[in-house]
């Protein structure tokens, strides 16, 4: 087997060509893509990649101390023993899971298969649901609606941003009364975390929640994601049982056993590991499987860049329990062509609303270097 030989640490702040105000920051519009990106090289000459898009500076400054000692000299096949030395260095910084993904890579080309095969290769396709992010009307709304439902989508997912959450089920009453039944609806509510100091909207009380439910059942979406905060294991399960709607969530949670909890209370119909925030591949494959015997949905979460959409892609191709996968999507500030900038080619949906999981070997595909070199503001 081979053996990691070095490390290396990039981080990049690529200027986006228009501001993108997200509903769950509204007042912090992003200007710049953040990418921090791992690289380990074996002794035989193989380059593994791995991504982050946030959390750059914590990763850097425990680089020297914690990441890269885990990593020198060990086999790239020793991914269980490197994710629980990262569950350690996350207690400093935050999510560090990118760097295992970089050595999975890594061992994806040695072994000279794509990922989800080396896991054991479900499907080599995935439908795609068009995830949005931004602050729009509900006109902007309906037209992004014909819009996906044009390029061969048969979902989409629409933030709930306002001060009262019954604006936002008058307006996603008003969508999915355009759209009918040519297009399911999903509603994010993205109670999981919250700005303080940075929106207004107040977070929901599990009796909010009960009562949205129910005016989102007359409208008839697909599932309510994230409806309160991400630990309130009890309040989640509670909720959960007094509705007839799907409860998602998870993307924040951070490792194995959080989500055995979450598993255990019942809490959601629908679990939304994130490879590059949560736990890495290791994890969010024993998460699939604990999901499966409960006979859960798993599909990963990602609202990340064309490397973390990547590794989502895998896990998602992997697993049996996986129907379809979140694809960060709001044209016009934030389409394939900026998410994935800092890939050589992005990940498209074909015309019947599913994408392709990247055959190459290991993540299969290829950074721009050549752009991220550009807009690099520290290596190590």
């Amino acid at each position: 087997m081979m053996k990691i030989v070095d490390a290396k640490l990039q981080i990049v702040e690529v200027p986006l060509p228009e501001p993108f105000h997200s509903t769950w920051n509204p007042a912090n519009p992003e200007t710049k893509l953040f990418v921090t990106i791992v690289e380990v090289i074996t002794d035989d000459g193989v380059h593994g990649y791995g991504a982050a898009c946030d959390s750059t500076q914590l990763i850097a400054g425990i680089w020297d101390t914690h990441i890269k000692p885990l990593l020198i000299g060990k086999d790239v096949s020793e991914v269980e023993t490197i994710n629980t030395g990262l569950v350690n260095a996350s207690l400093y910084a935050y999510r560090p899971w990118c760097v295992e993904v970089a050595v999975y890579d890594a061992l994806g080309k040695y072994a000279n298969l794509p990922l989800y095969k080396m896991f054991g290769g479900s499907k080599s396709r995935v439908l795609a649901y068009a995830s949005t992010g931004e602050l729009k009307s509900v006109e902007q709304r309906i037209e992004d609606a014909d819009r996906f439902m044009e390029e061969g989508f048969k979902m989409m997912k629409i933030r709930a941003h306002h001060d009262d959450p019954f604006e936002d089920v008058r307006i996603i009453g008003e969508i999915k009364k355009h759209v009918g039944d040519k297009m399911k609806i999903a509603v994010d509510a993205n109670q999981g975390w919250f700005f303080t100091g940075k929106r207004t909207v107040a977070k929901w009380d599990l009796k909010k929640a009960v009562n949205v439910c129910k005016a989102f059942e007359e409208i008839g979406i697909e599932w309510l994601e994230e409806p309160l905060y991400g630990y309130d294991f009890e309040g989640l399960a509670e909720l959960r049982r007094s509705t007839t709607l799907n409860i998602a969530g998870g993307e924040l949670n951070a490792q194995l056993h959080e989500y055995r909890d979450l598993i255990k209370h019942q809490c959601f119909d629908i679990y939304q590991m994130d490879v590059v925030l949560s736990g890495g591949f290791v994890q969010n494959r024993k998460v699939a499987a604990l999901a499966e015997a409960e006979n859960k949905i798993y599909t990963p979460h990602t609202w990340t860049h064309g490397l973390g959409l990547a590794a989502a892609l895998h896990m998602a191709g992997a697993v049996n329990n996986c129907p379809f996968i979140e694809y960060c999507y709001d044209p016009p500030h934030w389409d394939y062509k900026i998410r994935d900038l800092m890939l050589t080619e992005p990940l498209v949906v074909d015309k019947d609303g599913y994408i392709n999981v990247p055959q190459k070997p290991g993540l299969g595909v290829e950074i721009n270097h050549e752009l991220m070199d550009r807009y690099t503001i520290l290596r190590k």
